[in-house]
């Protein structure tokens, strides 16, 4: 089996350019907006993910929300032997590792395909993001209840280009730092392997963050 891992990050469109049928497809958050008309075996989301931003109508076959990835991640470390007081941080606990594991653990997968994590957000938007508090749903936008979080993201990043398809993404992840998020991935790719998994990126946006190994699948992008 070849998962296709899609996230919300500006490189997810190009998705429109693979033939879907060749995977199992996997969307996180909300990266479910790209298939809408579009085949989605999994969707996977966060338990603080915004009720507004949840698909009206279900287009995908399973759904995985937070005692399955975080039972998975728990399986991944008795599997590999790994001694750790929190297996979901242990994994890395932002939504992409802990979705990234459930994969791993209950689809089992040759390889895992992934597309539209390049996690490169836009500096200006983080300088903002990190000098106003840190907006996210934990502290609900710091936005006034009455406001929808699309308006208070159009609002609080107007004029900033953006860095995922769907607006009102926050760096979130950033939280974290950089050096936690890569060394996260080399985790990740260093599993993989032990499980006998292919963890490939097939975006072809440079990052520093994800340092999974390209597989070049898009032509003229």
């Amino acid at each position: 089996m070849n998962v296709l891992y899609v996230g919300s990050g500006n490189s997810a469109s190009l998705l429109k350019n693979l033939l879907l049928k060749d995977y199992h497809v996997v969307a996180v958050n909300n990266a479910w907006r790209l298939f809408e008309d579009k085949k989605l075996d999994t969707w996977i989301h966060s338990g603080d993910f915004p009720l507004e931003n949840r698909p009206a109508d279900k287009n995908f076959s399973h759904q995985v929300s937070t005692q399955k990835y975080n039972q998975a991640a728990l399986n991944i470390t008795n599997k590999l032997q790994i001694t750790c007081s929190s297996p979901p941080h242990y994994v890395g606990y932002t939504i992409f590792f802990l979705g990234l594991y459930w994969i791993m653990d209950s689809l089992s997968p040759a390889k895992i395909s992934l597309l539209g994590f390049d996690h490169d957000y836009n500096p200006e938007k983080v300088k903002k993001w990190n000098d106003n508090g840190r907006p996210n749903p934990q502290n609900h936008y710091l936005k006034d209840k009455s406001k929808s979080i699309k308006d208070w993201s159009e609002d609080f990043f107007s004029g900033m280009n953006q860095d995922s398809f769907y607006g009102q993404g926050t760096p979130d992840p950033l939280r974290l730092g950089e050096d936690h998020l890569i060394n996260k991935f080399q985790q990740a790719l260093e599993n993989c392997k032990k499980l006998n998994i292919d963890l490939v990126n097939l975006s072809p946006v440079d990052s520093k963050i994800n340092i999974a190994p390209k597989e070049s699948v898009f032509s003229n992008v």
